[in-house]
């Protein structure tokens, strides 16, 4: 059954020069969404300097996506979609451990997905972003990880709290 990654009902748009993208901390089950407002809650941040119109697709938590078993898939957080450019977005809040792999899995997963429904190259520009509110900066010890990524999807992996909309 195809995957529609581009549910209204999971779409949250912005046209500010800055705002946050969020996941509310565990149990939570509602899916990430943009914030304008109360910068605390930012995981992701999103400078937006031309003000262009920016989709944020929830992923996690409202596009459904299962396993052959039934089960729910790990997912990403969510997609940030601008003219013809997509951006995977996951969202972390943790200071140490495996963030980043478990980061680079739940894209990969979803990735797949996705290109399993739409043709990868009827877009400019595709990428993605792990966000980590407490690890705002990428550094070398990511590098293991990223390069699984582009060996696994083909896709840059970036690793910084911030993304820019050019």
């Amino acid at each position: 059954m195809a995957i529609d990654f581009f549910q209204q009902n999971c779409k949250y748009t912005s046209k500010a020069s800055e705002f946050g993208l969020c996941d509310d901390p565990s149990p939570a089950q509602n899916p990430a969404y943009i914030d304008e407002v109360d910068n605390s809650k930012w995981l992701g941040i999103v400078e937006n300097d031309n003000n262009k119109s920016v989709d944020f697709i929830a992923i996690d938590a409202c596009i459904e996506i299962k396993k052959p078993d039934g089960k729910d898939e790990s997912r990403c957080d969510g997609l940030l979609s601008y003219e013809n450019n997509l951006i995977f977005v996951e969202l972390k809040n943790r200071e140490g451990g495996q963030w980043v792999k478990k980061g680079r899995e739940q894209l990969t997963i979803t990735f797949n997905h996705f290109k399993n429904n739409y043709d990868i190259h009827a877009f400019d520009n595709v990428y993605a972003n792990i966000c980590n509110s407490l690890r705002p900066i990428s550094h070398s010890g990511h590098a293991s990880n990223i390069e699984q990524f582009k060996d696994d999807t083909g896709l840059i992996l970036k690793t910084d709290r911030i993304i820019k909309i050019p």
